[in-house]
Order: structure tokens, then C-alpha cells, then sequence
């Protein structure tokens, strides 16, 4: 219930409560990113509980990618990790319309597969980009509507108790996203994790594969991962 009272002040900016409440708490930052100090008030403290959960399960939606911070904020849904699992590294890219094609209405597929490593490329690609015009906005990762409900905040507590977090949802209550965590976070160079995903996506170019999906044997030889890189090699 005090999640649902901070996703108010998220979702209804405008409000008196909130207005308030940012006036005194947090004038000149965001709610979800502003660290607050100890001692605030009970009801303010209150808040702050429910808003440590909330972040938990939150992400962005992208429409014109303004708001979105590349490296820090999580937009990528997928089972795993909502952030990029990819390496910063000397990019200088910092927001998510920096992506975009020169309309705006596209992702720059040279840009992604150049700075990315395959796994966090195909996941961005599944992002729509709306046709019109709009800004970007603060979903609920946890229910497909992306409106929050005390239910799977419930549901996500209970996950963070077991040590399981927002990897094990309602959608993968057998742990999946558990695993996906560890694959992505376990302590060996890029290209073993990158390995270790194409593999389990049974996407390695074996030659049994490539036979299963019809495709000449030339194109196969042409297009190679570089293990080396975060990107693609032609």
C-alpha cells in the first residue's frame, strides 16, 4: 500500500499532495532518483518504503527517448536485467533518443549493433517506437497493462524476501529470470556471457542450425560474432 501511494505521486504530477510534497522533499531532482535524507518525517519515511519497492519494478516506456538515461535507467523489458547488460566503455551516448534514426520514428541499427553486444541489440529491436510524436513515461513492469496494482506489489515483495527480486515474477514464477541475473552478472568477460545466452537460445551458428533455418552456407561464413566486441561483424 505504500508503493501505491508513492506511484501516485509518479503517475499524478500535478496534484496538490504532490506538489507539495516536491516543494519539500525533493524541489529540484526526481522522485525516483533523489537520495532523501533520515530525517524526514514518519509520513514521509512511510513513503520512502513504499518507493525503495517501487523502483524495483518500474520501467521506462520509450517515446521520444528525451527522459531515458542509456546506461542507468531501466527500459529494456525482457526476463533478465531491465537495464543494458552491455559495457559503456568510451560511449559517449546518454540518452535513448540518441538511438533513434534522424526521424525519430526508428532505431539506428548501426548504431546499436556498434555500441551493444548482441543479447541487449535483439531486445531493443523488439521496442516499439510510437508513430506519433510523444514523450516517455513511467510503467509497471510487473502487469502487462503497465498500471500498478498492490497485488504483484505483493507478489514482488515476497520475490525480493526469497532473494529472488524482480527477476521472479507471476510470468516466471519457476525462477527464470533468477538464472538470466546470475548468467548476466557472474564475473568472466563479455563474450562467455554472450556464449552462454546464444547457447541457451539454441542461436549459435552451428551447422545444424544453419540447416534448420535454410540459409546458404556462404551467408553463414559471412556473418561471424566478434568475440571481441559488443557488436556484429560482416
Amino acid at each position: 500500500m505504500l508503493a501505491r501511494q508513492a506511484w501516485g505521486l509518479i503517475q499524478f504530477p500535478d496534484s496538490l499532495c504532490t506538489q507539495l510534497l516536491k516543494a519539500k522533499y525533493f524541489p529540484r531532482g526526481c522522485l525516483i532518483d533523489t537520495t532523501f535524507c533520515s530525517n524526514a518525517s514518519t509520513t514521509w519515511q512511510a513513503i520512502m518504503h513504499g518507493l525503495d519497492l517501487l523502483k524495483q519494478g518500474i520501467i521506462w516506456r520509450v517515446g521520444n527517448g528525451s527522459q531515458i538515461r542509456i546506461w542507468r535507467d531501466p527500459w529494456i523489458p525482457r526476463e533478465m536485467s531491465l537495464r543494458v547488460i552491455s559495457r559503456q566503455g568510451r560511449c559517449r551516448l546518454r540518452w535513448v533518443s540518441e538511438l533513434l534514426d534522424i526521424d525519430g520514428r526508428g532505431w539506428d541499427f548501426d548504431k546499436l549493433i556498434h555500441i551493444f553486444n548482441p543479447a541487449d541489440v535483439e531486445e531493443i529491436a523488439k521496442i516499439k517506437i510510437p508513430a506519433r510524436a510523444s514523450e516517455d513515461f513511467i510503467a509497471w513492469h510487473m502487469e502487462k497493462t503497465g498500471i500498478f496494482t498492490v497485488r504483484s506489489a505483493y507478489n514482488l515483495a515476497l520475490n525480493i524476501k526469497r532473494g529472488q527480486g524482480v527477476q521472479s515474477t507471476s510470468s516466471a514464477p519457476n525462477g527464470e529470470r533468477k538464472l538470466w541475473s546470475r548468467v548476466w552478472s557472474g564475473q568472466v568477460p563479455p563474450k562467455v556471457n554472450v556464449f552462454i545466452w546464444k547457447l541457451a537460445k539454441d542461436i549459435l551458428p552451428t551447422k545444424g542450425r544453419t540447416q534448420c533455418r535454410r540459409l546458404p552456407a556462404q551467408m553463414c561464413r559471412g556473418w561471424s560474432s566478434n568475440p571481441g566486441s559488443s557488436g556484429y561483424r560482416r
